[in-house]
C-alpha cells in the first residue's frame, strides 16, 4: 500500500484529500505545518508528498525546498 503524506493546515480540505485518497487504497497521514512535516518525513518513508503553498510557520516553497535536501519523494504542490 502506498503511503501519501497530506501536508495542510485547512483540516477540511486535509480531511477531504485523505478520504478520497484511503477510498482508493492509499494510507495517509495529516500533518498541518511545514516545520513537522520535515520532521515526518526524515523519520518514515512516504511514496507521495501533497504539500500547500500556504502554511504556518514555513512556507510550502521553503519546505520542498529543504526536503529536496536529503529526500527525492514526489511532490505534488496544491
Amino acid at each position: 500500500m502506498s503511503k501519501i503524506l497530506i501536508v495542510e493546515d485547512d483540516r477540511k480540505i486535509a480531511q477531504l484529500e485523505s478520504d478520497y485518497l484511503e477510498s482508493n487504497g492509499y494510507e495517509t497521514k495529516i500533518i498541518e505545518d511545514g516545520k513537522k512535516a520535515l520532521s515526518e518525513l526524515k523519520k518514515n518513508h512516504y511514496d507521495l508528498l501533497l504539500l500547500d503553498l500556504m502554511l504556518p510557520k514555513m512556507d510550502g516553497l521553503e519546505v520542498c525546498q529543504q526536503i529536496r535536501e536529503f529526500s527525492n519523494v514526489p511532490i505534488v504542490m496544491l
